[in-house]
């Protein structure tokens, strides 16, 4: 059979060229599966802007690793799910994949890690107003992240001014609306005014219109006038000038979560480290995301059942960016960081 992948073709630092770095092949395999092996076809696949940390710690000539929902079509008798089953795990940017589903290490990045075995997605957890595909997005990795913060990480609750950088795509916007049912009074920064429309939708108190080559001083400004009584929870994916200035306004006690840096990993910012001057007087607590540290069996029921309840009655929303198509795989990664207006929450591709 045939079975098409996009490989790392080349490694470009900053914003991605995907003309560059991505090369479709096809290649003829021979399906002999192992005792342990399965075949599988991949129906829909994540595209997420920290995979630019992938792309650029894939050796060329590998596959492009992503998360993904995937059909088991064949397995071998040990094999931990069968035929018609349907999973979720990294399987890539892959028309078909031959795999145990095993954990598998992350040994090339630059902060090795272990990719969690293929989980079996029971079809009586999703339906209309949650399909398939929100195993990827609000019911998935993004849905994780979120729900993560907002339980494990950061206190939230009355009284508290949480700031979301970078609050528009599916963890922003998840994390925002559960802030504000704590009982907070959450920030949110965008990139256009139809994102700061609908983040204004969701609920978000205060949203600001900010570029990472704004200028700093009317970035802190602008912050400034949003949060008068200073931050006391701060979401951030962007780093940068927003992050500058919200550090300089952190109230004593106050809790920082890193879940990614726009600036350091697409802009190619590297001053530092100049806010740890900011931390101390008001003793704040800053802890790195990474939410695979919450892929457990009872996390993942806790998030359909509290999550995907509060989407079922109607008390938060979320969004799906659906492309279509194997081709299009990069074009739909490439528009995570150019003509971003057009993506609401999730953005994903169903091949």
């Amino acid at each position: 059979m045939n079975v098409h992948e996009w490989i790392v073709k080349d490694h470009v630092e900053g914003r991605p060229d995907v003309e560059r770095m991505y090369q479709k092949v096809t290649q003829e395999v021979d399906v002999r599966l192992a005792d342990e092996e399965m075949l599988l076809e991949t129906l829909y696949v994540s595209v997420d802007p920290y995979l630019q940390g992938i792309a650029l710690d894939t050796p060329p000539g590998q596959v492009m690793g992503a998360d993904s929902i995937m059909r088991v079509l064949e397995a071998g008798p040990r094999a931990a799910h069968r035929p018609g089953d349907v999973v979720q795990g990294f399987g890539g940017w892959r028309t078909h994949v031959i795999s145990t589903g095993a954990a598998a290490p992350w040994q090339t990045g630059t902060f090795p890690m272990v990719f969690p075995a293929y989980r079996r997605l029971d079809p009586a957890d999703y339906d209309d107003v949650l399909p398939l595909s929100s195993a990827l997005g609000v019911l998935g990795g993004s849905g994780m992240t979120a729900w993560g913060v907002v339980n494990r990480i950061l206190t939230l609750g009355p009284g508290h001014t949480m700031l979301i950088s970078g609050a528009s795509g599916c963890v922003g916007t998840l994390a925002g609306q559960l802030a504000s049912r704590a009982g907070a009074r959450v920030i949110g920064t965008t990139s256009s005014p139809a994102k700061l429309s609908y983040l204004k939708g969701l609920g978000f108190d205060e949203v600001l219109l900010h570029h990472q080559d704004d200028d700093p001083a009317e970035v802190a400004r602008t912050l400034a006038e949003a949060a008068p009584q200073g931050i006391d929870r701060y979401l951030d994916h962007l780093g940068g000038s927003i992050t500058d200035a919200a550090f300089s306004m952190l109230n004593v006690g106050s809790e920082v979560a890193v879940c990614w840096q726009w600036a350091s990993q697409v802009g190619q910012e590297h001053t530092g480290p100049r806010l740890l001057p900011y931390i101390m007087f008001p003793r704040a607590t800053v802890r790195g995301v990474f939410s695979m540290e919450w892929f457990t069996d009872e996390n993942w029921h806790a998030l359909r059942q509290e999550v995907g309840g509060l989407v079922r009655q109607g008390l938060i929303s979320y969004d799906q960016s659906l492309h279509h198509g194997f081709d299009n795989i990069p074009a739909a990664y490439q528009s995570l960081f150019q003509d971003r207006a057009g993506n609401r929450g999730k953005v994903l591709v169903q091949l």
